[in-house]
């Protein structure tokens, strides 16, 4: 329920206005960092689990390292995303 409210929630702007938003986080919003990983944790982390079940990886919010062992492998990975 507070995840829709908040990709919901309008801008309110220094002149007193309020715009919509239809789609993303507030950017610089004290709340996108948390959404963000969130998904990422339901999407990147179970892609990967699916997809590289034999490469770990480590993810810092939004900054992933995926351990590779050639050059080849990390191209294919970074080619895949």
């Amino acid at each position: 329920m507070y995840i829709k409210r908040w990709l919901r929630a309008g801008i309110h702007q220094k002149n007193g206005m309020e715009l919509e938003r239809l789609t993303g986080t507030p950017q610089g919003g004290v709340i996108s960092p948390l959404l963000a990983n969130i998904y990422l944790h339901v999407v990147f982390d179970k892609w990967m689990q699916i997809n590289f079940p034999d490469k770990p990886f480590e993810r810092f919010a939004d900054d992933v390292v995926v351990h590779c062992k050639t050059e080849k492998q990390a191209k294919f990975v970074l080619k895949m995303c």
